[in-house]
This record gives structure tokens, C-alpha cells and sequence, in this order.
């Protein structure tokens, strides 16, 4: 409806989906990815952050040009390898809310790496955008 309103009007309106364009398999420049897998285990699938999300609770992997195993899987306590191919470094979070209390990891900019141990299938936020 806003979109109809919108180009009757003349206006330049972008709906939410836009906005956070989503998947399309490849991890383009200007996103966070974080994959399912490790880099030494195929990565798979994965997850395009574009902005600071303070809970990965409810958003989930896509297949990727790497696979698609993990695809569906909340993103939560679930990623094991980040790809940064924004301009600015992310913090990976143990906890909600970008806590920091048990365990963080910095990924700068144009950097890819594994997540340590701690950090391994215990991520619950991203802040770098």
C-alpha cells in the first residue's frame, strides 16, 4: 500500500525488504557474512548483515554460492566463520544487546576469519554498521 501511495505521489519510498536486500548468494561488498561452517570445513551456507543487529534470534542462513547446508538454521549460536566486506570492523557478541561480559570478537574491515572457540556457535549479536 505504502509503495502504491508512494509512486502515486511521486515519492521515494523503500519498503523494509529493500532496505536489508537479503540473499543472493554471494557475500557482496559493503555486507558482514557470517557462515554457517568454518572456512576449513566448505562455509556453506550464510547470512548477509548489513546493519547492527542487537539479537540474531530470529534471522536464519541461506544457501550460498558454498552450499547450502545450515540453510534455515537460526543464525544464533550458529555461525562459525565472518567475511567483512564493509568499510568498518564488527564486533561479534557472545550475548545479546552487543554484551560483551563472556566472550567478543573483532572482525576489521575487509578482513575474513574463523570465529575462536568461545566465539564458535556462541554468537548472539553483530554492532559495526
Amino acid at each position: 500500500m505504502a509503495l502504491v501511495l508512494a509512486s502515486t505521489f511521486g515519492l521515494s519510498l523503500v519498503s523494509a525488504n529493500a532496505a536489508q536486500a537479503g540473499p543472493n548468494g554471494t557475500c557482496a561488498l559493503g555486507e558482514v557474512c557470517l557462515y554457517f561452517n568454518s572456512g576449513e570445513n566448505g562455509l556453506n551456507a550464510y547470512y548477509p548483515q548489513t546493519s547492527n543487529i542487537p539479537s540474531y534470534l530470529h534471522y536464519n542462513f541461506a544457501a550460498s554460492q558454498y552450499g547450502s547446508y545450515g540453510a534455515g538454521q537460526s543464525v544464533m549460536n550458529n555461525a562459525a566463520y565472518v567475511n567483512n566486506r564493509n568499510d568498518r570492523a564488527l564486533g561479534i557478541f557472545w550475548g545479546s544487546n552487543y554484551s560483551c561480559a563472556v566472550a567478543c570478537q573483532e572482525i576489521l574491515s575487509f578482513q575474513a576469519a574463523d570465529l575462536k572457540s568461545s566465539m564458535k556457535n556462541n554468537n548472539a549479536s553483530g554492532d559495526g554498521f
